[in-house]
């Protein structure tokens, strides 16, 4: 039974200013008209402000003397506001919904009816695709620099009231708005009053980045990897949300920060969810493999051929002797003055003009790595290697892991270079217990597989068929942990 609106019009502002936990862009304005007040309600992230000042406020500024009884307001309105398209809803349910789908309500004292008026802000005008987080299938549309119209475009996907927005502003000279948003019913609540008073507690002059904010609040500053998701896509968002998870949107950024992150957040794609799952299976299986390969490759390649000779065929062991004839370098030497090459000219890459990108790569990889080679300073097999260890390092489209795994390369290739295998097992076992210590916001940063949560795993390394993806993650989400009304 939908519960029927008020007569009383501050009962329903109240209703509605408790279902969104009094979220700063919903705005109500109260209007003298004639004897009466007329409260117009409008969410300004997703709302056209041109169409509610024209063509609502205008009319009831032009309007305000013609004398109407209490009970006649709403259908006078009705008739003579100069807009296409106008609802009259007497629940709240209804009244909710289309407030947050950008629609403007009309309240007046002694009607249990409302206005809902259109004044959607059409949110595709300007709005680019996602570069740095590309997908083959699925939303193309990427958050901006405008921190309203990212509001938005989060809100255009959740047009849910338990979406609720807190904001803090941060930066004693650039005074940034910084929102936090979460799913009442489905967040820790504890957690996102503990990130706000973390924000609230920033001293900074200016906060040009979302990463700026993640910095100062971070538990993990002096580790390499990241306890956050740095994304420029608003379905990610939205996804995340659902899970119980916390984004924060801040001002002239545009990328939204995820908290809290774990290890296997970064595995997966955006586009893992708008294919089959027994596809995205199949790709995933690639991606884990990938992230081992760029990991360990340059590291086994030096352990057995400096120190265990014994872990390859002969025949394949003179090959490599062979192309490395001639070489000056040890092993170890030739690997890092590739691995910098490849760094040198992926940050070169990123900096020059795009038009120049192309030239750069193919004088960078086929030019110098041909040149190298026919001059003796690498052998042919290490070009390999590290073509093949930068290659797999890029499948990961967060550039924080990506760095955090480069670090991770190095001592493993210096602990090959010292100990061979064994500095391999080694710096393996440091990893795990690394990785194991790591908190992102109190979640353990390995779960759901250390420690082992069964319920978790529909959607870890595999992910199972959609219609079975019905519980949320319940490290994150607190509350309505089945997403389906049919599950208890």
């Amino acid at each position: 039974m939908k519960k029927k609106l008020s007569k009383k019009a501050i009962e329903v502002i109240n209703e509605i200013k408790k279902e969104t936990g009094n979220s700063p862009d919903i705005i109500i304005k109260t209007i003298p008209y004639f004897n009466h007040y007329i409260y117009v309600i409008f969410n300004e992230m997703v709302s056209n402000r041109t169409t509610i000042n024209d063509f609502i406020l205008e009319y009831f500024e032009s309007d305000r003397k013609t004398p109407y009884k209490k009970d006649e307001i709403i259908k006078n309105i009705k008739a003579k506001l100069p807009v296409h398209k106008i609802n009259i809803i007497d629940n709240y349910d209804e009244l909710l919904y289309l407030l947050l789908s950008g629609f403007t309500i009309i309240l007046t004292d002694g009607n249990d009816q409302a206005l809902a008026i259109e004044t959607k802000e059409k949110l595709n005008s300007g709005i680019q695709e996602s570069k740095a987080e590309t997908i083959i299938k699925g939303p193309k549309d990427a958050l901006t620099e405008n921190y309203q119209t990212n509001i938005g475009l989060i809100r255009k996907k959740l047009k849910t009231e338990s979406l609720w927005l807190k904001e803090v502003t941060v930066g004693t000279r650039s005074k940034n708005k910084v929102g936090i948003m979460y799913i009442n019913d489905i967040a820790d609540i504890d957690l996102v009053n503990y990130i706000v008073d973390k924000i609230k507690d920033i001293e900074i002059d200016s906060i040009p980045d979302s990463n700026y904010i993640m910095e100062m609040i971070s538990e993990n500053k002096n580790n390499v990897f990241p306890d956050y998701i740095s994304t420029e896509r608003p379905d990610l968002v939205s996804e995340h949300l659902l899970e119980g998870k916390i984004a924060i949107i801040v001002e002239n950024s545009q990328y939204a920060v995820i908290i809290p992150a774990v290890l296997i957040d970064f595995l997966h794609s955006p586009g893992d969810y708008y294919q089959k799952s027994i596809n995205v299976n199949y790709t995933r299986i690639i991606r884990f493999l990938a992230i081992i390969i760029t990991l360990l490759t340059p590291a086994i390649y030096i352990a057995i051929t400096t120190h265990n000779h014994e872990a390859i065929p002969e025949k394949l062991l003179i090959s490599f002797a062979a192309q490395r004839d001639g070489v000056p370098f040890p092993t170890i030497v030739e690997a890092m003055l590739m691995l910098i090459t490849f760094e040198i000219l992926k940050e070169s890459d990123l900096r020059i003009p795009q038009t120049l990108g192309s030239a750069l790569s193919i004088v960078g990889a086929l030019v110098l790595g041909d040149a190298a080679v026919q001059a003796g300073i690498v052998s042919p097999i290490m070009v390999i290697v590290i073509a093949i260890t930068a290659i797999t390092g890029l499948i990961v489209s967060y550039i924080e892991m990506i760095h955090g795994l480069r670090w991770w390369r190095i001592l493993f290739i210096i602990a090959a270079a010292s100990l061979g295998i064994i500095g391999i097992f080694l710096i393996s076992i440091f990893l795990i217990i690394n990785l194991t210590s790591i908190k992102s916001f109190g979640i353990p940063y390995l779960s759901p597989i250390a420690p082992l949560n069964i319920s978790n795993l529909n959607n870890s390394i595999f992910i199972t068929r959609k219609r079975e993806l019905l519980k949320r993650n319940v490290l994150t989400a607190k509350k309505n942990i089945y997403r389906s009304r049919g599950e208890d």
